[in-house]
């Protein structure tokens, strides 16, 4: 039988685990749910479930872009522009692709495009300190616009399709090697592992390593706790400021790269629609503080395998029609971010009330 000495000590260990890593309890928490309704149904639950998670486009393109935007949100900014920004890369990615049959120069389009489309933002921002909100908001609208105006005036042979999206041309040597290895193709040990979720997990690993063993990483956060502590101690709040939206157009024309491979195309009429909100759902999920000064890298890998695994569930549960789902999707990110937020108010008003006992024993 535990005493209540040691009843407090696992309620204290497991308030600190909770608040410290909410995101995996509440992904395994959402990921239970799931396989309950795949049994539910009538089929049994195994890896095929998990290796579509790993595989989907909202865990690996949206959660790519999810890491850059941890980053700005760090800061205490917003990045409203991606979804666009990624339909414009992946629109220059493929069109690389189609004049060259060259991976390396389709890798570099897709990086250097989204690093533009990050700078411009970047500079407005950080230099001609507009607020990012309006900044982002109008730079959505203007990638997108551009974007759908030069798939209508580029020849079909370049776009390598008709007047309405971008398509690899499938003909080229090169294609079935991107579609394969940068897209739908797996690594069979046993268990099927998609080649995406690989290059999702070294990119995690990179942003960790910056955010947190870099100096560049801890001026980030030391921006978003305090900008004017930390202009004091000889940060450049400003470069800072600008560099976190060249960071996410990094990671945005990684992922239009990934998104041209995986797909196969882009229409720049609708595709990327709402990503910005799905990456900014993915980053909350993962505890990061939309405050600015506080988040863990970590957390966004986790939310966004909770985020997909959500939509698995909601397209798993037939009497949800198509038009209540998105208010199912809206409810369960409430219910989870005010579990998020409800932990470390738990935590302190217990850690209050073993002070206050405390204090009467002595």
């Amino acid at each position: 039988m535990k005493t209540p000495k040691e009843n407090v000590n696992i309620s204290r260990i497991f308030l600190d685990a909770w608040s410290k890593y909410s995101f995996i309890f509440v992904f395994i928490i959402i990921l239970i749910i799931y396989a309950a309704t795949i049994i539910y149904n009538g089929n049994a639950f195994n890896w095929s479930h998990i290796s579509a998670i790993l595989s989907s486009q909202n865990t690996v393109i949206v959660g790519m872009i999810a890491l850059g935007m941890a980053m700005v949100i760090i800061t205490g900014q917003i990045d409203l522009s991606v979804g666009s920004a990624l339909i414009m890369c992946t629109g220059a990615c493929i069109v690389v692709f189609n004049l060259t049959n060259s991976i390396l120069l389709m890798l570099l389009a897709a990086i250097a495009s989204g690093m533009i489309c990050g700078l411009v933002n970047g500079v407005l921002v950080g230099y001609a300190k507009m607020p990012p909100f309006i900044v982002t908001l109008g730079t959505m609208l203007i990638y997108r616009s551009l974007t759908l105006s030069l798939v209508r005036s580029i020849p079909a042979n370049i776009t390598g399709s008709g007047s309405s999206q971008f398509s690899l041309i499938s003909s080229y040597s090169n294609y079935d090697f991107l579609r394969m290895k940068f897209g739908t193709g797996s690594l069979n040990i046993g268990i099927s592992l998609p080649y995406i979720a690989f290059l999702f997990v070294f990119m995690l690993i990179v942003m960790i390593i910056v955010a947190k063993n870099t100096k560049y990483g801890k001026s980030v956060y030391a921006v978003g706790s305090n900008d004017k502590a930390a202009n004091l101690v000889g940060i450049n709040v400003q470069t800072i400021r600008m560099s976190v939206f060249v960071l996410i157009g990094v990671m945005v024309g990684i992922a239009s790269f990934v998104q041209a491979c995986k797909i196969g195309n882009v229409t720049p009429a609708s595709s990327g629609k709402s990503y910005e909100m799905y990456a900014i759902a993915a980053v909350v999920l993962g505890g990061v503080n939309m405050s600015g000064g506080r988040g863990n890298i970590l957390g966004v890998f986790f939310g966004a395998l909770s985020y997909t695994t959500i939509n698995f569930i909601i397209v798993s549960i037939p009497a949800l029609s198509t038009d209540i789902q998105d208010t199912f999707q809206g409810l369960v990110l409430i219910a989870v971010i005010l579990v998020q937020t409800v932990g470390p108010v738990v935590k302190e008003k217990f850690l209050s009330m073993q002070r206050r006992k405390k204090m009467v024993r002595s």
